[in-house]
C-alpha cells in the first residue's frame, strides 16, 4: 500500500488502514490488465449492468466567460451556461457545515449553495476583486477551494484562480465591490516562472480568513500564498487538499497538497518538453507546503516568505536535500493532475491525470514518485516529436525501452516510473474527470468503488479501490474499469413517468437547449458548446464531425464537460458546465455484478 505521508513508522492509523485493506483484498482475484501493452484499435470499456439513478439537484445561475467584456458580461447562449467545477463542504465541526455547500463557477463567483432551498448566494466574486482575473479558456477561472483543518475556529480557507499577465490593470486586488474584504497589508508575490519559455498564464493560491463563518457574506482578509507562471493558457494550478487524517501535532497536519499542471510544456517539442521531469520547476508536479508560518517554525521558509516547506522531523519533503530542486515538490512527472481525492479508511491519495492524445490515468500518489510524463503515458513510451503519439501508434513502432528507467537531472541514479493503477484510452473519450471513492448512504452497493467521469463525453465509470491498490503502480497491471448506465427522468417530457436509460451527454444537451442554448444558429450543427476529438463540435469556424460512442451511437457535437464532487454527506454530485447544472447520484437501480473468479496472467 502506498501512503502519501511517506512515513515508515507503523502508526495506529496506518495499522487500521492496512487492516481494512486486507479485509477488502481477501478473496479478490488477481487484477486483470484490461488493456494490452499497446494502444487498442477499439473501445475496451463497456457497461456491466450497473445502473444508477441521477436526479437534478440545483440549477446554477447563468454566467458567461468575460472575454473582452467588463463584469458582468452578457450571457452568451452559444457558450457554456455556468462553468461549475467544484462543490465542497466545510469541515464537519463548522457551525453551518450540514446546511450548505461552497460551489466554484469558473466564470468568477464562489457561491454558497443552501441545501434546503437549493438557492445560490454569491460569496466571493473573483472577477470584481482581481483586475487580471481570466476566464477565456477551458481551464481558466476559479478552480478549487480547500478548508483549513482548523477552519471552524480560524475561518481560513484557500482558493486557486487564474490571471492573465497580458491584461491591463494592477496585480493588486481591489475591494471596491467587496465591502467586507480588508486588503490592508495584502501584497502580490513574485511569479515563480518555469525555467525556460514565456509566461502566458498565472495561477494564484490565496488564503482567505472569514471573521464570521456563521453567515453567507465574506468579511475578512486575504493573503497571497503563491503565484506560478505557465508557458501556455492550458494546464494551470489545479486542485488543493489537506490530509484529512492528520491531527494537531502530527507531522502532516496543516500541510497543503497542490496539484500543478504542466502548462502545456510536456507536449511541446523543444526545451520546455522536459519541465514535468525537471525538479527545478513547479509545473507538472504535486507540491506539499505549509501555509501557516507559525505551525512548524523550524521548517524551511519559502522564497517569497508566505509559506513553509516540510523539511524537519520524521516526514520532510523528498527533494529537500537535492541540489537545484524545488523543495516544495512531493511528486512529479504529471501532465494535468486536475483533481485529487484522499480516501480516509485506506489513507490513499488519488490523482486523475488528463492525458495527451492516448491515455487517461488514475494514479496513487507516493512521496517522491515519478509518474513518467512527458516520456510515458499509460503503459507506453510517449514520443512528443512524433506528434505526441505513443510508441505503438507510430509506423514503424517505437519499441519500449529494455531498461524502464528515466534520467532526472539532480538525482544520482535513474528512476523507475510509477504507472497508473487504472487507465483508459482515447477510444473511450477525451479527458478523465474527477473521481471519488464512494462511502455514503444512498448507494451502499457502490461502497469502495471509485466513481469518475470522462469530461467531454459525460460517460460515468467505476473501478474498485482495492483492485487499484493491489495494482501497485506496476506497468501493465491496472484495475478494470466499467461503465455505469445512467437512469434519468427528464423534467421536460411530461409523458415520461419513470426514469429511463440515457447518456449523460444527451441529458446535458437537452438541458442546454431548454435554457435557450444554441451553439450555431446558422448551421444548427452541434448540440453543445466547444469541441473535442470524441464528441466533435466547433473549433473556431470549422465543425469537427462527431464520433460514435462504443455502442455505435454518434455524439451530437460539443463538450458535455461533466465532473463529480463529493459533499460532506459522503454523496456524489454531478457538475456539468455546458448546461450549468448540479445533479446527484441518487440510488443504485442495478448493482454491480459479483467479480469473476479468474486468475490473471500477465
Amino acid at each position: 500500500m502506498i501512503h502519501p505521508d511517506g512515513n515508515r513508522k507503523r502508526t495506529a492509523r496506518v495499522l487500521i488502514g492496512v487492516a481494512i485493506l486486507a479485509g477488502l483484498l481477501l478473496g479478490l482475484p488477481v487484477v486483470w490488465a484490461q488493456y494490452p501493452l499497446q494502444y487498442p484499435s477499439a473501445p475496451q470499456v463497456f457497461k456491466d449492468g450497473t445502473a444508477i439513478l441521477i436526479e437534478d439537484y440545483a440549477n446554477v445561475p447563468l454566467s458567461s466567460q468575460l472575454n473582452d467584456h467588463p463584469y458582468p458580461p452578457p450571457i452568451d447562449y452559444h457558450g457554456q451556461l455556468g462553468r461549475v467545477v467544484s462543490l465542497r463542504s466545510e469541515p464537519a465541526n463548522a457551525p453551518l457545515s450540514s446546511t450548505r455547500f461552497f460551489v466554484c463557477d469558473m466564470n468568477g463567483t464562489l457561491y454558497i449553495l443552501d441545501k434546503a432551498t437549493r438557492k445560490f448566494t454569491p460569496y466571493i466574486n473573483f472577477a470584481e476583486i482581481f483586475p487580471r482575473y481570466s476566464t477565456d479558456r477551458l481551464t481558466t477561472g476559479v478552480a478549487a477551494i480547500a478548508f483549513d483543518p482548523n477552519y471552524a475556529k480560524n475561518g481560513r480557507f484557500y482558493t486557486v484562480h487564474t490571471e492573465d499577465p497580458a491584461k491591463t490593470g494592477a496585480v493588486q486586488p481591489t475591494s471596491a465591490h467587496a465591502p467586507g474584504l480588508n486588503l490592508d497589508g495584502y501584497t502580490p508575490t513574485a511569479v515563480v516562472k518555469p525555467p525556460v519559455g514565456d509566461v502566458q498564464n498565472e495561477s494564484v493560491l490565496i488564503e482567505w480568513t472569514d471573521t464570521n463563518i456563521k453567515n453567507s457574506t465574506f468579511e475578512g482578509t486575504a493573503r497571497e500564498i503563491l503565484r506560478v507562471g505557465f508557458n501556455t493558457v492550458i494546464h494551470p494550478m489545479d486542485d488543493i487538499v489537506f490530509d484529512p487524517l492528520a491531527k494537531p501535532g502530527s507531522p502532516n497536519y496543516g500541510n497543503l497538497y497542490v496539484s500543478m499542471g504542466d502548462g502545456g510544456s510536456g507536449e511541446t517539442p523543444g526545451a520546455i518538453q522536459i519541465i514535468p521531469q525537471s525538479l527545478n520547476a513547479l509545473q507538472g508536479k504535486i507540491l506539499r507546503i505549509t501555509p501557516d508560518l507559525t505551525l512548524r517554525e523550524k521548517d524551511k521558509l519559502s522564497e517569497n516568505g508566505r509559506y513553509r516547506v516540510p523539511s524537519t522531523g520524521p516526514d520532510p519533503n523528498p527533494f529537500i536535500n537535492v541540489a537545484g530542486a524545488r523543495p516544495e515538490i512531493f511528486a512529479y512527472g504529471l501532465r494535468n493532475p486536475h483533481r485529487m481525492f484522499w480516501d480516509v479508511p485506506t489513507n490513499t491519495l488519488l490523482v486523475n491525470d488528463i492525458g495527451l492524445h492516448s491515455w487517461e490515468e488514475i494514479d496513487i500518489v507516493a512521496k517522491g514518485g515519478n509518474y513518467g510524463y512527458s516520456q510515458r503515458e499509460g503503459n507506453e513510451v510517449l514520443i512528443v516529436p512524433g506528434g505526441g503519439k505513443t510508441g505503438t501508434q507510430l509506423s514503424p513502432a517505437v519499441s519500449f525501452p529494455e531498461a524502464d528507467l528515466l534520467t532526472v537531472e539532480g538525482l544520482e541514479k535513474p528512476v523507475a516510473p510509477i504507472y497508473p493503477v487504472a487507465t483508459y484510452s482515447h477510444e473511450e473519450g477525451d479527458a478523465i474527470g474527477s473521481g471519488f471513492v464512494y462511502r455514503g448512504k444512498r448507494m451502499p452497493q457502490m461502497t469502495g468503488k471509485y466513481i469518475f467521469t470522462d469530461l467531454t463525453t459525460g460517460r460515468v465509470f467505476y473501478t474498485d479501490l482495492a483492485e487499484m491498490i493491489a495494482a501497485g503502480g506496476v506497468r501493465g497491471k491496472q484495475a478494470p474499469i466499467h461503465e455505469i448506465q445512467v437512469m434519468y427522468k427528464s423534467p421536460y417530457d411530461s409523458a415520461q413517468k419513470e426514469p429511463v436509460k440515457r447518456r449523460m451527454y444527451d441529458i446535458v444537451a437537452e438541458t442546454f437547449a431548454h435554457k435557450d442554448g444554441v451553439v450555431d444558429p446558422g448551421s444548427h450543427l452541434g448540440v453543445l458548446p466547444g469541441a473535442a476529438n470524441a464528441t466533435g463540435g466547433w473549433r473556431g469556424k470549422s465543425f469537427v464531425t462527431p464520433k460514435a460512442d462504443p455502442y455505435y451511437v454518434p455524439y451530437g457535437g460539443g463538450r458535455a464537460d461533466v465532473r463529480l464532487s463529493m459533499g460532506g454527506d459522503g454523496e456524489i454530485y454531478v457538475l456539468s458546465k455546458s448546461d450549468g447544472m448540479i445533479r446527484i447520484l441518487s440510488e443504485v437501480v442495478t448493482p454491480p455484478p459479483a467479480p469473476a473468479k479468474q486468475v490473471a496472467a500477465r
